[in-house]
């Protein structure tokens, strides 16, 4: 989900998540069970391993029919990037995803350049949010060569914009080195999505105890999406998932 790649490289009130008895292989992925039954967020507890992808307008076209049949049960797709950029192929992506019964999420690219206000007031202008679907995400993982002091505060000032909009805690996607060496360790009462690859576990960022979303994959062949997609994982051994929602 980086800058550079525009989200390639990388839950409102009750999660609502499509069952499949299944867990995704990178080399084989399947799926079995009625792909059309959903269940509350208590589901996503347990052994069973939901795993999901990220995509933009740079994934090139997806088939989400398909997505969901190789058992991914949840979605994040871009919506903006900074304080001007709508990614092209948001509508047209959420529409489908619900369609389709896999639950969707929304994210915006933070650029440690522009205005948080700004920011903030392109995301809320864009994405509305509805019953089911998943808190909404700002991805930090990129400092800009023009990026002034004050990154955590104006961060934070995002944030706070964000949760006060939509009523909820957006979820935080990073990688844990760029926030250990840019970030502070003052935003753990956010759910954590970390970004990590060829690793049994991630490594935790400063500041939170574990994660909630796992991107183990990153730009990776999907059936069903023309050039590939990151794929995450929800963190089944926490008792409560209710932050995603």
């Amino acid at each position: 989900m980086s800058r550079m790649h525009l989200g390639v490289i990388r839950m409102c009130c009750l999660l609502v998540l499509l069952i499949a008895s299944c867990s995704y292989d990178s080399d084989n992925a399947s799926t079995t069970g009625d792909t059309t039954d959903s269940a509350s967020v208590e589901a996503l507890s347990g052994a069973t391993v939901h795993h999901g992808i990220d995509v933009s307008y740079h994934s090139g076209g997806v088939d989400w029919a398909t997505v969901a049949q190789q058992g991914f049960t949840f979605a994040f797709v871009k919506a903006t990037e900074g304080d001007d950029l709508k990614d092209p192929s948001f509508a047209e992506h959420w529409q489908e995803l619900k369609a389709h019964g896999i639950v969707r999420g929304a994210y915006h690219f933070y650029v440690t350049e522009d205005n948080p206000d700004t920011q903030a007031q392109l995301f809320t202008s864009v994405v509305t949010l509805e019953q089911g679907d998943l808190a909404p995400v700002v991805d930090i993982e990129l400092i800009g060569h023009n990026t002034q002091p004050g990154l955590v505060e104006r961060f934070r000032r995002f944030v706070t914009l964000i949760e006060d909009h939509y009523d909820t805690k957006p979820i935080i996607y990073t990688a844990p080195n760029f926030w250990n060496q840019h970030m502070s360790d003052e935003f753990a009462e956010y759910p954590l999505w970390v970004a990590e690859y060829g690793v049994d576990a991630p490594t935790i960022p400063n500041g939170w105890e574990t994660w909630h979303l796992w991107q183990w994959q990153g730009d990776t062949t999907v059936t069903g999406v023309e050039k590939g997609a990151d794929v995450s994982r929800v963190n089944p051994d926490l008792p409560n998932l209710n932050e995603l929602a």
